[in-house]
């Protein structure tokens, strides 16, 4: 089998890639306290180097309730120059780079959450993942949460990132709202499965008003988040 089309160029929006080779979002121990280490910029730099097009570093804290301590943070304009020379030598290695915004959201334990306060979700639902029940969020929660998220992708904007990813997958905030197992609201975040996709969307409205009409962003998105027989069936066992 070849692949005929894979080292061809692609545009995606107004971002142009030299191949069609990514490499993902994945969560590393070399950022203490969130910050951007030599060792965290030689992973990514040497990884550039490799010829891949586009490389989504992540994932990035931006919230106190979405992350644990020791991952990568963009909270603050503080943050920026750090982010700022990691973004240089991605692209001097001849690679586009993402940065992925991520919440939790009920898959943090409260000793993790970088506030005096319980873990958030869309509603107060037992995981076995932490053993906790998370804080169901109050339309305060909601409203902060989806102006931290604009903020922190118009940080990412300032510090040079060719596109922003907002994570909506693998369990976390945006797929526990999308869930009827994680989400049993019964306002207008909850219920209906138009109802469960208010947050998401309006995270999404958000982040597309604070970077721009034509900045690159891009959605992870669990396939699993919504009801599989009314959109998405699976494939008959044989």
């Amino acid at each position: 089998m070849t692949y005929t089309r894979l080292a061809q160029p692609i545009r995606v929006g107004s971002m142009e890639l030299k191949n069609r080779i990514i490499m993902v979002a994945m969560h590393h121990v070399y950022t203490p306290g969130g910050k951007i280490t030599p060792r965290f910029c030689e992973y990514y730099w040497t990884r550039a180097a490799g010829g891949a097009a586009l490389i989504t570093i992540g994932a990035c804290r931006f919230d106190p309730y979405g992350a644990r301590e020791s991952t990568l943070k963009l909270d603050c304009e503080e943050d920026i120059p750090s982010h700022a020379a990691l973004v240089k030598g991605m692209q001097e290695r001849g690679c586009k780079v993402a940065l992925q915004l991520y919440h939790a959201g009920r898959y943090m334990r409260r000793e993790e959450v970088q506030a005096d306060d319980e873990a958030i979700a869309p509603s107060a639902v037992y995981t076995s993942f932490t053993r906790e029940t998370a804080r169901p969020m109050t339309q305060a929660d909601i409203d902060r949460t989806i102006e931290a998220w604009a903020l922190a992708a118009k940080r990412a904007k300032q510090a040079g990132y060719d596109a922003v990813e907002i994570s909506g997958s693998a369990g976390y905030l945006i797929t526990q709202f999308l869930s009827p197992v994680a989400n049993v609201r019964t306002d207008e975040y909850g219920g209906s499965f138009e109802n469960r996709c208010r947050f998401p969307l309006a995270v999404i409205a958000a982040v597309r008003e604070a970077v721009g009409p034509d900045y690159p962003l891009i959605l992870r998105l669990a396939r699993t988040a919504w009801p599989l027989p009314n959109c998405c069936p699976r494939r008959a066992s044989t």
